[in-house]
């Protein structure tokens, strides 16, 4: 079943007045079955705030899977969040709202709350 990229705007928590750009897509075939997403998020100076990837898989090891890492402007990773479904599988099971709000961070308000602007 084909079914449309969730709205990565939503499942980041991109503030108003940032920008999430897209950086292109990557895709894999065969057993270990892969699509990639990247997105860089920039603030209202155009600076680059983050960056995203996010993937929806089957992994090696057979086991389904979609989630997303945000890495910092300078690289690190700062926050990620995996869920043990593939993206149609948790869209059909849930609405797509759901499923938005099932690949947020469940302690992302927690991080940003707690971070002190630099």
């Amino acid at each position: 079943m084909r079914c449309e990229p969730p709205a990565f705007e939503t499942i980041f928590r991109i503030p108003g007045g940032h920008r999430l750009e897209s950086d292109g897509m990557l895709g894999r075939g065969g057993r270990v079955f892969g699509l990639c997403w990247f997105h860089r998020e920039y603030d209202r100076r155009d600076r680059l705030v983050a960056r995203y990837e996010t993937y929806d898989e089957v992994g090696a090891d057979g086991a389904p899977r979609c989630g997303w890492r945000r890495y910092d402007e300078a690289g690190r990773l700062t926050l990620g969040h995996e869920v043990a479904m593939r993206w149609a599988a948790l869209v059909e099971n849930l609405s797509r709202h759901e499923a938005e709000t099932a690949l947020q961070h469940p302690r992302a308000h927690e991080a940003e709350r707690d971070c002190v602007p630099a």
